[in-house]
């Protein structure tokens, strides 16, 4: 199958992308996947490893007496998720719309990430990699991984362990 539902790809074409990869691992270039996700203006990525599912068009429950970044709890397959409501806890203005969950795993189970909406899996490569600006406070240093440079904007790399909700509370 080809990327983009552009036809098959042919063998000819699979050798080209692998000798492609291979020519640049070479050069010392890793290439990752990351799912890209925005949250208002801003583009943030989550490495594809740590997702699960993507769930569209959510509604969590909310949940009363729920520390600040709870979005809520909703129900996924047969059991109950606990959703980490990204614009609360980078202090940014809410909206009342449905928004898409990224389902992760993580140390004390399962749990979802709730973002305005997730867009493709793009390829990044190390080369555009940036780490943390050091005038980031300590809690966005946590959070965030790093920066990948794109044509035409950064994609903010989330930290998909210091997401999980057991992990924030604690903090």
């Amino acid at each position: 199958m080809s990327e983009a539902g552009n036809g098959p790809t042919t063998a000819a074409g699979q050798s080209k992308k692998r000798t492609t990869a291979r020519a640049k691992r070479d050069r010392g270039e890793v290439l990752t996947e990351v799912c890209s996700v925005q949250l208002g203006e801003t583009l943030f990525g989550v490495p594809i490893a740590h997702i699960l599912e993507i769930v569209g068009g959510a509604h969590p429950e909310q949940v009363p007496l729920a520390p600040k970044f709870v979005g809520g709890l909703v129900h996924y397959r047969g059991d109950v998720l606990t959703t980490v409501a990204m614009r609360r806890l980078l202090e940014m203005e809410e909206q009342e719309v449905a928004q898409d969950i990224l389902v992760l795993e993580g140390e004390h189970g399962c749990f979802g990430l709730l973002v305005d909406a997730v867009g493709e899996v793009l390829t990044v490569s190390s080369k555009d990699y940036e780490k943390n600006p050091s005038i980031l406070d300590e809690r966005r240093q946590e959070l965030f991984a790093g920066a990948y440079k794109l044509n035409d904007k950064l994609l903010v790399m989330l930290n998909p362990e210091r997401l999980d909700p057991m992990r924030l509370d604690a903090a």
